[in-house]
């Protein structure tokens, strides 16, 4: 069985959480989670991939038991810290897999650093229109916390709106993430808004691989993500999620597998 080991790397910034698992030598397989939750949504993943890759699982800042951050950050910003974390842990260049604003990140760290990204496959790619961005606005309004507990409910009916068939551990799991991000996570939604992820994504030469999960919330992007990339593959996932790391980490193990090895 794989042990997942957790520690920190040290930036200028703060300390970066991190969850490894190093079984085997090659080039490692970074992963960037979705808002607001943090590394342990790749543990299942991370376990199953223990005998192809040397898989990191960071915690964005602000998120899991990472530094918050200060207010008003940029997805460059994250990225920054999260490469400094890397290059303290001595990745010198690596596969990178990222999920919703981990896709966000990923895409401008490969912009920012040409050589470090070898492949990378975004999952759930937040190439938004203006529609998009107003609905998401919408229904990621900010709450405050009440005497009587509810804004506890919001949130928990807000993430089983996303899945309802997503298992109530880990519904649980990301209520709680999400409540003790709730500083960090609005001001992520509003960087991956103002990224120029477009412009970004479609001038990456690596190759990268879209994919989404049929029922993901950012499902609409695939194909006008695919559209744009000159160096690039897409997979739809049928009857999945924005969850599918949770829910069906074999699927994902497999998609990587296939794509960067």
């Amino acid at each position: 069985m794989s042990i997942i080991r957790k520690s920190y790397a040290e930036t200028s910034e703060g300390q970066v959480h991190y969850r490894e698992v190093h079984r085997v030598s090659g080039t490692p397989l970074v992963l960037l989670h979705q808002t607001a939750s943090s590394g342990v949504m790749f543990e299942p993943v991370m376990t199953l991939l223990s005998d192809s890759f040397h898989t990191l699982a960071l915690d964005t800042p602000g998120f899991g038991a990472s530094f918050l951050p200060p207010s008003g950050f940029s997805i460059r910003y994250l990225s920054d810290s999260l490469y400094a974390a890397l290059h303290q842990l001595g990745v010198e260049s690596c596969f990178m897999f990222g999920h919703h604003t981990g896709s966000a990140i990923a895409v401008q760290m490969a912009h920012d650093h040409p050589d470090f990204i070898q492949k990378m496959v975004l999952s759930g790619a937040p190439l938004l229109n203006e529609a998009q961005i107003n609905g998401l606005k919408a229904s990621l309004k900010p709450f405050a916390i009440a005497e009587d507990g509810s804004h506890l409910t919001q949130v928990w009916e807000r993430i089983r709106k996303r899945d309802s068939a997503l298992a109530l551990e880990t519904v649980h799991r990301e209520v709680l993430l999400t409540q003790s991000a709730r500083e960090a996570a609005q001001s992520a939604f509003q960087a991956v808004f103002d990224q120029p992820f477009a412009e970004q994504l479609s001038a990456l030469e690596i190759p990268i691989l879209v994919m989404s999960g049929e029922n993901d919330t950012l499902r609409a992007s695939l194909e006008p993500a695919f559209s744009i990339l000159k160096n690039g593959a897409m997979k739809l996932i049928p009857n999945q999620g924005p969850y599918i790391c949770d829910q069906n980490p074999q699927v994902v193990a497999d998609v990587l597998k296939d794509f960067l090895s």
